[in-house]
């Protein structure tokens, strides 16, 4: 049984020496990197736009850089849970 080939490390497929290391832009263990944001303003900021101040959610998204589906799955269960 022959095995495969070893993968690059690099898109480019030039990066194989023993003392360059392998540049991954996820971590290891699997998952995106983490968030940039202050998770007490975006829920601040999400309940104000419930409260009528005329922000809509992807403003918000927006304005902390993330996306809504990570507003819907992270701030809103916080919210419901502090109601």
């Amino acid at each position: 049984m022959v095995s495969a080939p070893p993968k690059p490390n690099d898109p480019t497929g030039d990066r194989h020496g023993p003392n360059i290391p392998p540049t991954r832009g996820y971590s290891q263990r699997g998952g995106r990197p983490g968030v940039n944001a202050d998770f007490m303003a975006v829920c601040d900021a999400v309940q104000a736009a419930r409260n009528g101040n005329g922000e809509t959610m992807t403003d918000i998204a927006c304005r902390f850089s993330v996306s809504r589906g990570w507003l819907h799955k992270w701030v809103y269960p916080a919210l419901q849970k502090a109601d």
